[in-house]
């Protein structure tokens, strides 16, 4: 954060709130709606919201910025009965972070603007409590670390190249992750997978702190620089930045979370009642424009939304709230409609600042929230459903007996938008499949997805894949799959049998050619018994030629040869390669070592509101360790509010919460 350049004014409160309640289908059009959510660990409200790829949702746990808990829907697919559960600590607590879920299912946690914890690395001494904020060129702010929610546990990774804390990030089509640095205008590229560093092409809008970075349905990366600096595209495929022309008097301040439309647009908002969008190229070597927006809300003099969240729902409206100043609190929730440019003000849920700060898109088309200020956590039911062009399709799944894994190949599943956003301060890109089944008795099994084909946004046809595992002990048997892309569900249920593959024939999911009974008829073509005497030429249970469990050529509970009584190739329903057993891994972590505490234990020994005993004096927005047990930087005085807030922050979860700070701090 930058020390504010206009007035500031306090708006701080330990938060609030997640949304959630699932069912397994996408939820019809309706009015709007908001649920209470199940409360967090120790029954306050989450901070951080996080998709992992088995359909549960990450967070921070209690007081801190190391530990963590998981939501897992309950049987029918709802969040709001959902339950939350402690697992394994991280080793750094950061504030101010980047956050990206990683081509193979796992989660990364990088960099961050204030660290409140650390272990011993780089040289540098370990500090579980009461840390003092480390110094400005600290190796501390290079530091990388991965969540493996198979196994609940942290690893700590290759440092980058250079500091990326406060800075832009955003995942490539491959996996790879671009970041700035806030020391100079070069950028560098992680790859999880060799987990090394390159050097990437410096960026034409100067230092890539306070960046805000969407990844394009093109393949591109749009970056929003601090202030007055303008806005850049990244063009993978030649490796090189191009600076668009930026409107009369750009000047996005703070920069806060901007959002990917389905359109492919981006809606960026600025200071005092400008917002700006920016829309793509006919093609990805076409930079594309940055023009003016629709003029912003203003209520109450709220009429900008600087270092606040963003989210585009999966009905398409944008939704961010608004301040009246910089680092202010929330005084309107707008929403914005990209089909006729307008915005308009949206009924919040009933907090005492109920202005959203973190979002996920939840696989059923709800949306979870934490509020600015309040008790519980809230699950957004937006009143129109998603156009069907924007929907991800299934047109295959293919078991691989080898590894006990299925591939599932379809289009758009990877999702048209990325979902929520707060800039340099926290990411939440959902570029990958969430898939689940349904039984006839409606109960809702999510499966593991990984190693997606693509990690960014896109649009149209081009047939996609992700792997996924089903959870063990999955009943054997039929049920219907369904797909969702950052919040939004494929239409079509998509026939599934445990242990088999299932693909779609010429006419489509519906059907193969010969429709659902193969050609010869229930009891194949040469009568009950088939050609070859009792089991038919083809064999009693291999499959016919017309497909496996769904609909292939000969349709789909027969083969060309028919059913049981298999004639030429027949058998009941199954496919040739048969599919699903149960997914390593399961859906559920155990407790990581450490539960929902921090590492610093359960309070911070500067006590609840005052100052850690290791706090710095020359600190700036007293982050003093309450439950966290690190106390960062002095309160200011005659700010009780602050202190409490702040002490809860020890280590960092509530400073991070908006990012506040009063105007005697520092950036």
């Amino acid at each position: 954060m930058r020390l504010p350049f206009r007035t500031t004014s306090s708006r701080f409160a330990l938060a609030a709130a997640l949304a959630l309640a699932a069912s397994g289908l996408a939820l019809p059009a309706h009015a709007a709606t908001w649920t209470k959510g199940p409360k967090t660990l120790g029954g306050g409200p989450a901070f951080g919201l996080w998709l992992m790829t088995d359909g549960r949702v990450l967070s921070h746990a209690g007081g801190s910025l190391n530990t963590w808990m998981l939501l897992t829907p309950d049987k029918t697919g709802s969040y709001v009965n959902g339950t939350w559960k402690a697992v394994a600590n991280s080793a750094f607590a950061r504030g101010g972070a980047t956050e990206h879920v990683l081509k193979d299912g796992r989660f990364l946690e990088a960099g961050g603007e204030y660290i409140y914890v650390w272990p011993a690395h780089d040289g540098v001494a370990a500090c579980a409590s009461n840390c003092t904020q480390p110094p400005g060129g600290s190796p501390l702010f290079k530091n990388v670390e991965i969540y493996d929610p198979v196994a609940n546990t942290w690893t700590i990774e290759a440092d980058a190249t250079n500091d990326i804390g406060d800075t832009g990030s955003a995942n490539l089509a491959d996996g790879r992750l671009l970041y700035s640095t806030r020391s100079n205008s070069t950028t560098q590229i992680y790859d999880p997978v060799a987990n090394s560093w390159t050097a990437g092409p410096s960026m034409p809008i100067g230092s890539g702190d306070e960046n805000a970075w969407a990844a394009l349905q093109n393949g591109n990366i749009l970056a929003v620089g601090y202030a007055g600096a303008g806005s850049a595209v990244y063009n993978p495929s030649t490796n090189k930045w191009t600076k668009l022309t930026s409107p009369s008097g750009f000047n996005t301040g703070d920069t806060g979370g901007i959002s990917l439309m389905f359109d492919g647009r981006v809606f960026v908002y600025g200071l005092k009642g400008h917002s700006y969008i920016y829309t793509p190229g006919a093609s990805a070597s076409d930079a594309g424009t940055m023009a003016e927006g629709p003029t912003l809300l203003n209520t109450g003099g709220a009429m900008e939304a600087e270092d606040e969240y963003s989210d585009t729902l999966p009905n398409g409206m944008v939704f961010g709230a608004l301040v009246g100043v910089t680092y202010g609190p929330g005084l309107v929730l707008q929403q914005f409609d990209p089909t006729t440019n307008t915005v308009s003000a949206v009924t919040t849920e009933s907090e005492s600042n109920p202005y959203p700060i973190d979002y996920v898109n939840l696989p059923n088309g709800q949306v979870m929230i934490t509020p600015e200020t309040g008790n519980s956590n809230w699950i957004y039911t937006p009143d129109g459903a998603p156009q069907d062009a924007w929907r991800p399709t299934v047109t295959s799944v293919v078991f691989n007996s080898a590894a006990n894994t299925y591939t599932l190949t379809g289009t758009q599943i990877s999702g048209l938008i990325n979902g929520a956003d707060e800039g340099d301060d926290m990411t939440m890109a959902e570029n990958y499949p969430i898939i689940w089944l349904t039984d006839s008795s409606g109960n809702v099994t999510y499966c593991r997805s990984f190693n997606f084909s693509n990690m960014m946004p896109s649009v149209g046809s081009t047939p996609e894949t992700a792997d996924f595992t089903t959870p063990a002990g999955l009943p054997s048997g039929s049920y219907n799959l369904y797909v969702s892309a950052v919040g939004v569900s494929s239409k079509n249920a998509f026939p599934f049998t445990v242990g088999q593959s299932t693909t779609t024939g010429a006419a489509g999911s519906g059907g193969g050619t010969g429709g659902t009974v193969g050609t010869g008829g229930a009891s194949g073509m040469a009568g009950s018994t088939g050609k070859g005497g009792a089991t038919g030429t083809g064999g009693t249970t291999t499959t016919g030629t017309g497909g496996t469990t769904t609909t292939g050529t000969g349709g789909t509970t027969t083969g060309t040869g028919g059913t049981t009584t298999t004639g030429t190739g027949g058998t009941t329903t199954t496919g040739s390669g048969g599919t699903t057993t149960t997914g390593s891994g399961g859906t559920t972590g155990t407790t990581g070592s450490g539960g929902a505490s921090s590492t610093g234990g359960a309070t911070g020994s500067g006590g609840t509101t005052a100052t850690g005993s290791g706090g710095s004096a020359g600190g700036t927005t007293g982050e003093t360790g309450a439950s966290s047990g690190c106390s960062c930087e002095t309160a200011p005085s005659g700010r009780s509010d602050l202190t409490a807030l702040f002490g809860l922050l020890a280590l960092g979860l509530f400073g991070a919460r908006r990012r506040r700070r009063s105007t005697s701090t520092r950036r």
